[in-house]
C-alpha cells in the first residue's frame, strides 16, 4: 500500500502535525497520542528529535527522565535513565529514500569548548579502560574507543561471532601510491640518469658505473616527502664479474640480504621494496645501493608506502588516486558488492 505525507502546518503557534481543521486535543486523539503542539512542547521542557521526509514531520512526547521506558524519547539536556536490569537507551536514524538528496534525521552537534579555547568534534566517543581490544564491542556493528586513542569496528562475522578490528587513519595505517607508469631515477650509463646521486666522488668510475664494494644514496625527494618505504625494480647491467646488489634505507648497517644476483656481463633486474631514510635536511627521502662488483645500475621507482597519499608528488601519482576518482571508484566498488549480494 502506498503512503502519502501530509501537508505540515505553517502557524507557528499552532499544531506540529497534519493540517486537518482539528484542534490540537483532537489531532493528539487522532493519531495516538504521537504528534503534539509546539506550544505543549515548550511547556514541558521536552525537545523533538523530528526526522525530515519530504513534507511529512513527526514528533514524540517528551516523558518523565527517571521513569522512562526504552521507547520514550530521550530529553537532551536531562540525565536520561530507563533504570537497571534493561536494555540501553539507543537513538535510532532513519532515511527515506527519495528523488532528492537525503536529509539526515538525527545530527549530533557538540557546542563545547576545549581546554586550547577552540570549538570541540561532533561527535566525543568516551574511551574505555581497555587499552587494546575493546572488552565490551560484543555485538556486530559496535563502535568502541580505547584508552590508547584508537576506534575498534566490532564486525558480525558469520559462523565466528563478533569480532573486533582496529578503525585505519593516517596514524596506525599507511596507503601503496603507485605512479601512472614507473618512474626512472638511476641510471649510471648517463650525465643525466646520476642527476640524483647525493655521492657520487669516488663511488662511481668515470663511465657512471657503481665500483666494487662502493655505496650510494639516491635522492627521492623530488616524488616523496618523509614516506615510509619505496617500491622500486632494480638492474643490474654488464657487471664485471658475478656478484650482487643490495638496496635498502641506509639508516642502518648494510644488511645481508641480497636484492639482485647477477653475473660478468649480465643484465639481470628483480622488484624489491625498501625502507626510506634522511640523508640531510634537504634529502628527506633516501635509500643507499651496494654492489660487490663494478657495474651499472638502473633503478625504476614503481610507488611509495606513506601514511597519506598527500605525502607523494601530485605529479607522480595516477589518476586513480586522486580523491574525486577514488570517491567514485568507491562508490562504483559498494554497488558492485551491494548487485551481488541482492
Amino acid at each position: 500500500m502506498k503512503s502519502r505525507n501530509r501537508a505540515v502546518s505553517s502557524d507557528l503557534a499552532g499544531q506540529a502535525g497534519p493540517t486537518s481543521g482539528n484542534s490540537e486535543a483532537e489531532t493528539e486523539q487522532a493519531s495516538g497520542g504521537h504528534a503534539v503542539g509546539r506550544r505543549a512542547l515548550l511547556t514541558r521542557g521536552g525537545v523533538v528529535v523530528a526526522g525530515l521526509a519530504g513534507a511529512g514531520l513527526a514528533g514524540v512526547a517528551a516523558a518523565a527522565p527517571a521513569g522512562a521506558a526504552t521507547t520514550d524519547p530521550v530529553l537532551q539536556g536531562e540525565s536520561n535513565s530507563v533504570g537497571t536490569g534493561v536494555p540501553a537507551t539507543e537513538i535510532t536514524a532513519s532515511n527515506t529514500p527519495s528523488t532528492t538528496a537525503a536529509t539526515p534525521t538525527v545530527i549530533a552537534t557538540n557546542t563545547g569548548v576545549s581546554t586550547a579555547g577552540e570549538a570541540g568534534p561532533s561527535l566525543r566517543l568516551t574511551p574505555s579502560t581497555t587499552g587494546s581490544v575493546p572488552a565490551n564491542a560484543t555485538v556486530g556493528g559496535d563502535l568502541v574507543a580505547t584508552s590508547d586513542g584508537n576506534l575498534w569496528f566490532t564486525h558480525p562475522i558469520p559462523s565466528f561471532g563478533p569480532f573486533a578490528a582496529p578503525v585505519h587513519t593516517d596514524a596506525n595505517s599507511n596507503s601503496f601510491v603507485p605512479p601512472p607508469a614507473p618512474k626512472r631515477m638511476l641510471d649510471t650509463r648517463s650525465a643525466s640518469g646520476r642527476a640524483n646521486v647525493l655521492d657520487p666522488a669516488g663511488n662511481l668510475d668515470s663511465s657512471g658505473r657503481l665500483l666494487s664494494g662502493k655505496t650510494i644514496h639516491l635522492d627521492l625527494t623530488s616524488l616523496v616527502s618523509f614516506g615510509d618505504a619505496v617500491t622500486a625494480t632494480l638492474t643490474a647491467i654488464s657487471p664485471t664479474a658475478t656478484g650482487y646488489l643490495i638496496l635498502w634505507s641506509g639508516a642502518v648497517a648494510r644488511p645481508t640480504a641480497v636484492s639482485v644476483n647477477f653475473i660478468s656481463g649480465q643484465s639481470i633486474s628483480n622488484l624489491t621494496v625498501a625502507a626510506l631514510a634522511q640523508f640531510s635536511t634537504t634529502a628527506t627521502d633516501t635509500i643507499a645501493i651496494y654492489t660487490t662488483k663494478t657495474t651499472h645500475v638502473l633503478l625504476d621507482v614503481a610507488g611509495f608506502t606513506v601514511a597519506d597519499i598527500g605525502q607523494v608528488n601530485p605529479t607522480f601519482t595516477a589518476a586513480t588516486m586522486s580523491g574525486t576518482s577514488r570517491a567514485r571508484r568507491a562508490k562504483q566498488a559498494l554497488a558492485q558488492l551491494r548487485s551481488q549480494h541482492r
